[in-house]
C-alpha cells in the first residue's frame, strides 16, 4: 500500500477523474528522470559499505596489525660472543702463546615474554575488529536512514503533486461558479493563494528530493542528485520481529567493543608484567688454549634475583582497568535495554497511530472532503469550509507519512544498537 495513493474509489465526481487523469500524466515524467538511477535499501547498503570512504581504511588497519601479530611471535636472535683472555700481557702471557679465545652463543629465555607480546597482539586484532563491526553498523544504519528519508521525500513530492493538480481542478470549479454570480470572488483569490502555496511546497521537495540524493549517494563516494529510492514505506514489519531484538543485546557491536577493550587491558597488564621481568638467558661456545692447542666447551646460565616490586604494581594496575570495564560493560548493557524496550514501545505507538490513520481517520476525511464539494457546489458550504475540509484530509496523509517515516527510523535505530541486518 502507496501512502500516496489513499484516494477512495467510491467518489465519482468528475474532478476526481481529471485529477487521477493529471496524476497518471505525471507519474510517467516522474519516474523516468529517476528511473535509470533507481536503488534499493539493499543496494544502498551494499554501495556504501564497498564505497564508503571510512570503510577502506580498515584494510590497511588489519594488514598492519597482522604484522604486528607475526613481529610479537618472534624471538629475540641470539647473540654471537668472542672473547679473548691471557693475551698480549707479561712474562709468560707476553704475545698470544697463552691466549684463550672463546666463541660463544647467547640466547634469551623469553617464552612468557612472547606469549604475552602475541596474546597483547592479538587483542588489538580484537579490538580492530569490533570496531570495525561498529563502524560498519554505523554506516548501514546512517545510509539507511538517508535512504528512508529521500523515500519519504520522493512520497511527500508525489503527494504536493496531487495536491497542486487537485487545487487546479478546484480553481476551475471557483471560476465557473464566480462567473455565473453564484460565489464571491473572494474565493477565487483563496483559491489562487492555495495554488501558488502549493506550487511552492512542490519545488520545495523538488529541491529536498536534490538534496537527499547527493547526501545518500555521497556514503558510496558519488555526488549524484536524482536517485531515487525503491521501495515503499508501508507494509510494515510485524512488530514481534522488533521484539526479538531484545535477545540480542549481549551480541551488539559496541558492547563486544568494550568487552575488547577489557581483553586488551588486560593483555597489556600482563605484557607489562612480564617485560618488567628479566628473563634468563643460557650460552653456549667453544674455547680454544692456545698454549696447548686444546679446545673445551663452555655454558652459561643468567638467573635474577630478587623480587620485581615494578612487576606486582603492574599487575595490580591490570587489573584494576580490567574490573573498570567490566563495570562499563554492564552499565552500557543496562543503557541499552533501556534503548531498545524505549524504541520498541515508540515503534508499537508509531504502528498504532498508522493503523488508526490508515483503518479510520483517513476514509471519515475522505468521505467528508467528498461531502463537502457536493455541498459547496450546491451553495451549502462557503470556500473557507470546504477548503477546511481538505486540509485537513491533506494534513492527516501528511501526518501518515511523518508517522510512516518515523517507524522506519525507529526500527533503523534499533538495527544500529543491536547489530542486526537492517530489515526492509
Amino acid at each position: 500500500m502507496k501512502l500516496v495513493n489513499h484516494v477512495s474509489s467510491a467518489s465519482k465526481k468528475p474532478i476526481t477523474n481529471r485529477f487521477l487523469i493529471c496524476l497518471i500524466l505525471f507519474m510517467p515524467w516522474y519516474e523516468s528522470a529517476y528511473a535509470e538511477n533507481s536503488v534499493r535499501l539493499s543496494e544502498a547498503v551494499e554501495r556504501a559499505l564497498k564505497g564508503h570512504p571510512q570503510i577502506a581504511v580498515w584494510s590497511y588497519r588489519q594488514q598492519g596489525i597482522q604484522a604486528e601479530i607475526e613481529a610479537a611471535g618472534s624471538r629475540q636472535p641470539a647473540q654471537l660472543e668472542l672473547s679473548v683472555e691471557d693475551a698480549f700481557g707479561t712474562d709468560q702471557y707476553e704475545g698470544t702463546d697463552a691466549m684463550q679465545t672463546t666463541l660463544s652463543a647467547r640466547w634469551l629465555l623469553e617464552g612468557d615474554q612472547i606469549s604475552a607480546r602475541t596474546e597483547h597482539a592479538a587483542a588489538q586484532q580484537r579490538l580492530l575488529t569490533a570496531k570495525q563491526r561498529v563502524q560498519l553498523a554505523e554506516v548501514t544504519a546512517n545510509t539507511s536512514t538517508l535512504f528512508i528519508s529521500l523515500l519519504a521525500d520522493q512520497e511527500r513530492l508525489q503527494l504536493a503533486q496531487e495536491a497542486l493538480a487537485d487545487e487546479k481542478e478546484i480553481l476551475a470549479i471557483i471560476q465557473r461558479r464566480v462567473n455565473a454570480g453564484r460565489a464571491p470572488n473572494t474565493d477565487l483569490i483563496l483559491a489562487r493563494t492555495r495554488l501558488t502555496e502549493q506550487e511552492l511546497a512542490v519545488e520545495e521537495f523538488g529541491h529536498r528530493l536534490q538534496s537527499a540524493s547527493l547526501r545518500l549517494s555521497a556514503q558510496w563516494g558519488a555526488t549524484e542528485t536524482q536517485l531515487y529510492a525503491a521501495g515503499n514505506l508501508l507494509p510494515f514489519l510485524p512488530l514481534a520481529k522488533a521484539e526479538a531484538a531484545m535477545n540480542k543485546l549481549q551480541e551488539t557491536p559496541s558492547l563486544n567493543q568494550i568487552k575488547a577493550e577489557a581483553e586488551l587491558f588486560s593483555a597489556e597488564g600482563k605484557l607489562a608484567s612480564e617485560e618488567a621481568v628479566t628473563p634468563w638467558s643460557v650460552g653456549a661456545g667453544v674455547r680454544r688454549f692456545e698454549n696447548t692447542d686444546d679446545y673445551a666447551l663452555v655454558a652459561q646460565f643468567s638467573i635474577p634475583l630478587g623480587a620485581n616490586q615494578r612487576h606486582a604494581a603492574l599487575q595490580r594496575s591490570a587489573s584494576v582497568r580490567e574490573q573498570q570495564q567490566t563495570l562499563s560493560a554492564r552499565a552500557h548493557l543496562q543503557q541499552l535495554t533501556i534503548q531498545t524496550r524505549t524504541l520498541l514501545m515508540e515503534l508499537e505507538h508509531s504502528q498504532h497511530v498508522i493503523n488508526t490513520l490508515t483503518e479510520t481517520i483517513l476514509p471519515t476525511l475522505d468521505s467528508g472532503r467528498q461531502q463537502a464539494l457536493k455541498a459547496y457546489e450546491n451553495g451549502q458550504l462557503d470556500y473557507v469550509q470546504w477548503d477546511n475540509t481538505r486540509q485537513q484530509w491533506l494534513n492527516a496523509r501528511k501526518r501518515l507519512l511523518d508517522e510512516a517515516e518515523a517507524l522506519h527510523q525507529q526500527w533503523i535505530e534499533l538495527q544500529r544498537l543491536t547489530g542486526q541486518t537492517i530489515y526492509f
